[in-house]
């Protein structure tokens, strides 16, 4: 049994027309609309616009960029402690966990939140937003992260 009868052949013609436009089309989609500067970027999570704001063409240069520049991990920074339940326990966020997940977390000074950079880099528009946009603060519950 072939393919043949289920798929059409093109004809020579019509390979070398789609060849042209795709080339047309790939040329074009590779113009950048901004100048990315991995230095202008904001480092605090907290703090960047959604990656799906960004102009279609400008994203996978701005994804390059947050990926060369790291993760936002201050880790000498004075973490706020905040209570947790109706005991006076109180809790933060915890330095040393940068050193167990340090391709990917991030600290936001801004919201007192981790976040995940890769999460932020790939997340698409409508998804959830736990490590992207809101955070996460439960730091009693340091499995979750």
């Amino acid at each position: 049994m072939s393919l043949d009868k289920y798929f059409k052949r093109k004809s020579l013609e019509d390979e070398e027309s789609i060849k042209a436009s795709s080339h047309v089309t790939q040329s074009s989609s590779k113009k950048s609309h901004i100048e990315i500067n991995s230095d202008t970027l904001l480092a605090d999570p907290g703090l960047r616009r959604p990656i799906y704001e960004y102009h279609i063409n400008d994203r996978d240069a701005i994804r390059r960029a947050y990926l060369q520049k790291g993760p936002c991990q201050p880790s000498h920074y004075d973490f706020p402690q905040k209570q947790f339940g109706n005991i006076s326990t109180l809790r933060c966020f915890n330095p040393a966990w940068f050193g167990a997940y340090p391709t990917w977390l991030e600290y936001s000074i801004a919201k007192d939140a981790a976040f995940c950079l890769y999460c932020y880099l790939f997340k698409l528009k409508g998804g959830v937003d736990s490590f992207v946009g809101d955070g996460f603060s439960n730091w009693k519950k340091k499995g979750k992260i």
